[in-house]
Formats: structure tokens, sequence, C-alpha cells
């Protein structure tokens, strides 16, 4: 007890000072109009709201403590795609930027699989199966993390996910 007291902070913090990676879809704003260490990434747009809704019906029936798809941000652990098991890869794809994130507060951190993200929508958009969504909303809030590659990171409040810098990877010899 007396460890647990001394090191409370520890576990308050835990994923403080972590450096993850949030990627843009296009140009997002000018670099003036970010101030590093205080603009947080945006919240996350939902991309199809029928499936939005079933599996957010899942989680707050069976996983009430995980972060909601509808109030989050995404973020990726690293940039090296698919050899990474990571959905973000550098450089990003079209005119997406890459930003180096950390977390400030005590935001809720969970780390899935988002494969069955798009198994689900692909199942959705073939047979309108609601009952296959459902399964693959019940695997993707299991978190997981041993099947398969792109791994996501969902946070929440999106407010807690800090932008630090660009990141830009140096090109060897330049």
């Amino acid at each position: 007890m007396k460890l647990l007291l001394e090191n409370w902070r520890e576990y308050l913090n835990e994923d403080q000072g972590v450096t993850y990676f949030w990627q843009t879809k296009g140009p997002w704003k000018a670099e003036s109009q970010i101030d590093f260490g205080t603009t947080h990434v945006p919240k996350a747009k939902p991309f199809n709201m029928p499936i939005e809704k079933i599996f957010e019906e899942v989680r707050r029936t069976k996983f009430p403590d995980r972060p909601s798809r509808l109030n989050c941000v995404y973020l990726c652990e690293n940039v090296k795609g698919w050899r990474g098991n990571s959905f973000c890869r550098y450089p990003a794809s079209g005119d997406g930027e890459t930003y180096q994130v950390q977390l400030k507060g005590s935001p809720n951190v969970f780390k899935t699989n988002s494969e069955f993200w798009t198994e689900a929508v692909f199942s959705f958009q073939r047979y309108e199966d609601e009952d296959s969504v459902r399964g693959y909303a019940n695997e993707y809030w299991e978190g997981d993390t041993e099947y398969g590659h792109f791994l996501e990171i969902l946070v929440s409040p999106p407010e807690s996910a800090i932008i630090v810098a660009k990141y830009e990877e140096e090109v060897p010899g330049i």
C-alpha cells in the first residue's frame, strides 16, 4: 500500500510522455495556426453512421468503460504501416500530414484491431447483415490486438491528445 501511495502519479498518467501519431486525410491547418503543445487533435468524424450506431450500441451495452467512437480521436503507435501493424504510414497518403501527439490529463485510452471495423463495413455493404456487424463490433470492443494488423488507439476526450510537433522523417544525406 505504501508503494502505491508513493507512486500514485505513475498509475494515473501511464500514457503521458508516450508519443503517438495522428494523420490527416489532406491539408489541415497552416502551421502558423497550430500552437504545438496546446492545439489538440480534432474529434474524429463518423465514417458510416449505420455501422457506427451498431458499434456504439454494442459498446454501451457490453463495454461501457471503452471510449466512444463518436467522441474520440484515432492515433497510431508508429508510422510504419503494414510492417508496424499500423494504419498510419509515412509519408501519409494523398496530401495528408503526420503529427506527433502526446496525451495530457486523464484520457480514456483503448487499443484495438481496426480490421474488425473494416470487415463490418464490407459485411454491411455486401449483405446489410446487422448480426454480422454486431459480431465484428464485439470482437472490436474486446480489444483483441493479437490478430491481424492495423491497430488503432481510441482516445477520449479529444482535447487530451495534444499535437507536439509535425512529423517529418529525415532523409539520410541531405
